[in-house]
Order: structure tokens, then C-alpha cells, then sequence
């Protein structure tokens, strides 16, 4: 998209005005989103009312690449706050959940 520009206030951050045509079609798609190198960084999307099995799947995986992104991003000398850690606990402990689930069907 050409009409990409940096906020003045935050030169960490950027905003993006969709034109009509643009916002009509982001309402009916998946957008994702790439670093300049090419590398997916995550997905904006709506829920879909209908969700099948293919899509929640297709879901479930770029939620997974957007985490890996993030704790890439994390320098290792960054020292997660506890209420940070229990989070990230619980999520893989009902991920685990999920997947005993799984290989027991």
C-alpha cells in the first residue's frame, strides 16, 4: 500500500489509512503482514461467523508464527514480569490440553 505513513508523536509505530476500496476488502480477507525481509509477522482478520475446521486451523497457525515472532523479539536479557510468566503457563497449558485431546481422537 502506498499511503503508509509514521505518526509524528511515535516513530515506533505506524498508521494506515485504507482508502474505501481498500476498507471494503479488508472487511471481506485476511491481511496479512510481512517484515521487509519477507518473514510473516501476523494476520488481522475478522472472526468468521462459520468458522470450518480448515480455517480454524489456518488460525491456529498464524496465531502460532505472530508468538513466535514476539518472543524472537524478546532480547534474552529481558527478565518477564511473573504476571507475564503465568500467562504464557496457562496458554501452553491449555494448548497441552488441546493436543492430548487430539491424539486421543
Amino acid at each position: 500500500m502506498d499511503n503508509v505513513a509514521p505518526p509524528p508523536s511515535s516513530p515506533a509505530s505506524c498508521i494506515i489509512k485504507l482508502d474505501q476500496f481498500q476498507y471494503t476488502f479488508f472487511q471481506k480477507s485476511r491481511l496479512e503482514v510481512h517484515s521487509p525481509e519477507g518473514k510473516f509477522l501476523t494476520i488481522v482478520a475478522n472472526p468468521l461467523p462459520d468458522k470450518t475446521g480448515d480455517d480454524a486451523v489456518y488460525q491456529v497457525y498464524c496465531q502460532t508464527l505472530l508468538l513466535e515472532t514476539l518472543f524472537d523479539g524478546i532480547n534474552e536479557s529481558v527478565k518477564l514480569p511473573q504476571w507475564a510468566i503465568n500467562s504464557i503457563a496457562r496458554v501452553i497449558d491449555r494448548i497441552d490440553g488441546h493436543l492430548k485431546k487430539q491424539l486421543s481422537m
